[in-house]
């Protein structure tokens, strides 16, 4: 007995002995942070990939296997390869460290690609890969990824990371852009309720900023008229998210302005605040900012009686005065009625008009199917009334209440006196 108890004892202490014998040390890995894919010219997929160099802070870094991003503590590789996999295994034939994809932030897929109807070829392969967190973001990018991702440094700060997250949930401080994931895209990709969205993108080459010219005029923007690249800016950040790209099956058949976005975000529940910037009723040529919010989810009803079927909408808004450019008193009860008129005018026309161009896409980003699937007892019998087909055909309805809650600071608008005395 005492033999074995010995002999036990010896075992534990060998068995102690053997450490981790397949550990990986955490500077032996590469973390990639972005992934770009677009279509190759050598061969069929070009994948670019960002990552940190481990050296931030530590001056000018050398090129690595493709491109440097100078010394912002950042750098990519791009590669020509017959598929994802393949494209990995040999970019890390040719990188110091192996290649980890378990903190990666973005997926960026070029607009050529999206509008090649070849997304669900692409996205197939990494959707499958257990290293990629289906929470990613997923964006598709005006011109090329590769190009994107070059462009793509850290403004603030050297953790590019921190930068990705803050600004992919951007979206619920002003509406201007969806927050599409990895596992959000792929599965409306297969879902027989709608068609799927992501996140536009785009490097902006900064020309639309005028430098010198006559001064703005008294024509009317309301800020949200622009697509990905085309912000009248500078700075030293090019990169942008702005808008969104619609598809139809895996092709991406039409895009949204930020105006466009902001109500395609209300009708699918996801907007949460936005600042808007809408014309005093009283004086078209300046302005009044609101700051809206969304009450409650929205209120959906699908008739499916007749022959097309019929689309209720009800949205509840709220929202708080910024600013009145004119000083008129519209905090006074019986004026703030016509802002709220006008605006909710401004939202219903916006929703009604997304809605038709949708329609005449033949595409549902709104989730309306879901809704509609309610009408039914089984998934054999919703699937064999093919809500995609009968969508462009639907009859909507509108409705919007909208409620001025609070005035800012002020509680009344005085209008600027003149100087007394001056002739």
């Amino acid at each position: 007995m005492r033999k074995v108890i010995i002999m036990l004892i010896l075992c534990t202490f060998l068995l102690s002995l053997t450490s981790c014998f397949d550990s990986i040390e955490m500077d032996d890995l590469l973390y990639v942070i972005a992934i770009g894919v677009d279509k190759g010219i050598s061969d069929k997929w070009r994948l670019t990939i960002q990552f940190p160099t481990m050296q931030e802070g530590g001056g000018q870094m050398q090129s690595v296997s493709g491109g440097s991003s100078g010394s912002s503590g950042h750098s990519y590789a791009s590669i020509d390869a017959p598929s994802f996999f393949t494209g990995i295994d040999m970019l890390n034939a040719s990188l110091p460290r192996k290649l980890d994809f378990t903190h990666a932030q973005i997926i960026v897929f070029s607009e050529e690609l999206a509008e090649g109807g070849l997304i669900g070829e692409y996205i197939a392969p990494i959707a499958r890969f257990g290293d990629i967190r289906r929470s990613s973001h997923v964006f598709v990018v005006k011109g090329k990824a590769m190009d994107f991702i070059k462009e793509n440094k850290p403004l603030i700060g050297t953790t590019l990371s921190k930068n990705f997250q803050v600004l992919a949930h951007a979206s619920e401080n002003t509406g201007f852009f969806p927050h599409v994931t990895l596992e959000n895209f792929y599965e409306d990709l297969k879902s027989p309720y709608g068609q799927t969205i992501a996140a536009m993108a785009s490097v902006n080459d900064l020309k639309s900023f005028a430098g010198e010219g006559e001064p703005w005029g008294t024509e009317f923007k309301t800020g949200g008229s622009y697509f990905a690249g085309q912000l009248p800016r500078t700075g030293k950040n090019k990169i942008e998210v702005w808008g969104t790209a619609l598809f139809n099956g895996d092709k991406m058949v039409d895009k949204l302005n930020g105006d466009e976005t902001r109500f395609l975000l209300m009708i699918r529940g996801e907007f949460r605040q936005g600042r808007y910037t809408m014309k005093d009723p009283k004086r078209p040529e300046v302005i009044i900012a609101l700051d809206v919010r969304i009450s409650k989810k929205p209120e959906i009803e699908i008739d499916i009686k007749d022959e097309n079927p019929e689309i209720r909408l009800k949205f509840q808004l709220d929202a708080d005065i910024l600013s009145v450019q004119s000083m008129i008193d519209y905090e006074n009860p019986e004026l703030l009625p016509l802002l709220e008129e006008n605006f909710k005018k401004t939202v219903e026309e916006g929703i009604m008009a997304l809605i038709k161009k949708c329609q005449d896409l033949n595409t549902d980003v709104f989730y309306f199917g879901e809704n509609a699937a309610k009408n039914f007892f089984t998934i054999d019998e919703y699937e064999s009334y093919n809500w995609n087909s009968r969508f462009k055909e639907a009859r909507v309805i509108v409705d919007v209440d909208f409620a001025i809650r609070r005035t800012g600071t002020q509680i009344k608008s005085y209008p600027i006196k003149d100087p007394i005395g001056v002739e």
